[in-house]
């Protein structure tokens, strides 16, 4: 059994007609009918039921529908890692990173990429954790950079490298009402509240439940900022994205009745992370998170 003979299954049970599914597949219906004929010769069982309604699949091709999806992502990846094998100094690699990755290391990490590589291209998506976990499971994404843990991802088949990790901090306007007053949940309930949406390693952390009563919720850190700069807003997020603001005093950091890490990690699966060209983007990303950690000591 091939991806064709999944791909003829498939539009047999969607349209649940042989002449419907023809159109679909773009073959006459005698070569379909031949073929799936074929298929359950070799298989040994018959694939549908013939009811004068129309064709409706057995318990076997309900099992080759169920595990399909599973074939095509096997399929994707090897034809991926023969792509990145036999593609040194030129091709494509496809990354997807989180919002707080894309603002702290992916401009770092792209410029010196660009200094390192001929004809490469990098095509890039930023998505929240649990969108990239499914890209990199269904072999659409090769490296995915965002708010997980690499213990808890990293299996026979892929790697993880621990990445940046920060404190969650509480920012407002230099000339906030808060800034030097005693903070509780309470008063936190006083004022509008905006951040990102807890995700991956923050998610699971023991955060009161007023801190996560939020007026706004952005993935966009520059919006956030630019609100809080403007506004009674307390807004909530690694510390490094507030860095240079907290630096030049437009920015107060709120000290909080609790302790909430933020962490992230680079996956990517092991039979990737053997070409060149991926364990070179890998080994930037280490160095960048290197760099970034050492700054926020």
């Amino acid at each position: 059994m091939d991806i064709r003979d999944i791909e003829l299954i498939e539009a047999v049970h969607r349209t649940g007609s042989l002449s419907k599914a023809c159109g679909e597949l773009s073959i006459s219906q005698p070569t379909l009918s031949k073929r799936l004929a074929r298929l359950e010769r070799t298989l040994g069982a018959e694939l549908f039921f013939r009811y004068s309604t129309g064709l409706v699949a057995t318990p076997v091709a309900d099992y080759v529908l169920a595990r399909s999806h599973q074939a095509r992502s096997q399929l994707r990846d090897i034809k991926r890692h023969v792509e990145l094998m036999t593609s040194l100094d030129s091709g494509e690699l496809r990354l997807g990173v989180g919002p707080i990755v894309e603002q702290l290391m992916l401009p770092q990490v792209l410029s010196r990429f660009l200094e390192t590589t001929g004809d490469v291209s990098v095509s890039i998506v930023a998505e929240d954790d649990q969108t990239l976990l499914r890209l990199f499971a269904d072999a659409e994404l090769d490296i995915i950079v965002g708010p997980f843990s690499a213990s808890e991802q990293s299996t026979d088949h892929i790697r993880g490298f621990e990445m940046v990790s920060d404190n969650i901090v509480a920012v407002v306007r230099a000339s906030h009402p808060l800034c030097g007053a005693d903070i509780t949940e309470a008063t936190f309930a006083q004022y509008p509240l905006i951040s990102p949406k807890a995700q991956g390693t923050v998610r699971g952390q023991n955060i009161p439940a007023g801190f996560n009563n939020l007026k706004i919720v952005s993935d966009n850190y520059d919006s956030l900022r630019s609100l809080t700069l403007s506004s009674d807003a307390i807004c909530m997020g690694p510390r490094a994205v507030f860095s240079t603001q907290l630096q030049s005093g437009d920015l107060i950091e709120l000290p909080l009745p609790m302790s909430v890490e933020w962490k992230s990690a680079l996956l990517v699966k092991r039979e990737t992370y053997t070409t060149p060209l991926a364990r070179h983007l890998v080994g930037l990303f280490e160095i960048v998170a290197r760099e970034v950690n050492e700054s926020l000591r």
